[in-house]
């Protein structure tokens, strides 16, 4: 199978089963950060299934905004990808994939431009939490979009796609 990449850059242990690159633990964080808004009512819903307690429904309303609702669309689609990559997906999840770092790149741009609009000069001034929790996710978004920008290992992930079934 032709690589686009250098294999002997990795260790085996960096392959799955089809011999195709691991995402790295900190490209998943990335995706589920991203992804926030929808897939942590996911993880709140099975939680509370399980017997979690009402205290979560307000964790989780401090953890997002409205605004992240967008870019944790365009970035679920990626994880959704990520999490479905074998070699029966069909032609639209291999799309998704072979433009995970593209998608992921304009979610962190989303997120951080509409973060940062819903921070006014005045709320800085004042000391607001809110301002902080928004200055704190906008350097995670720029983190976010320096190590998607910068991380061979990203690009090698997703140029790396198991060859489909015949």
């Amino acid at each position: 199978m032709q690589k686009s990449y250098d294999p002997r850059r990795y260790d085996l242990t960096s392959f799955d089963q089809h011999l195709c690159l691991k995402p790295p633990l900190l490209l998943w964080g990335t995706v589920i950060y991203l992804s926030r808004a929808v897939s942590l009512p996911f993880v709140i819903g099975i939680g509370s299934l399980a017997g979690g307690s009402a205290n979560t429904n307000r964790l989780m309303h401090g953890l997002f905004d409205p605004y992240t609702l967008l870019p944790s669309c365009v970035a679920f689609l990626v994880l959704a990808a990520l999490a479905v990559r074998s070699p029966s997906s069909g032609r639209p999840v291999r799309w998704i994939f072979s433009h995970g770092r593209l998608l992921l790149l304009v979610a962190a741009i989303l997120d951080a431009g509409l973060g940062l609009s819903s921070v006014s000069l005045e709320h800085l001034a004042n000391g607001d939490e809110q301002a902080a929790g928004a200055l704190l996710a906008l350097a995670l978004d720029a983190y976010i979009l320096v190590y998607l920008f910068v991380s061979r290992r990203v690009r090698d992930v997703f140029s790396d796609f198991p060859a489909a079934e015949i």
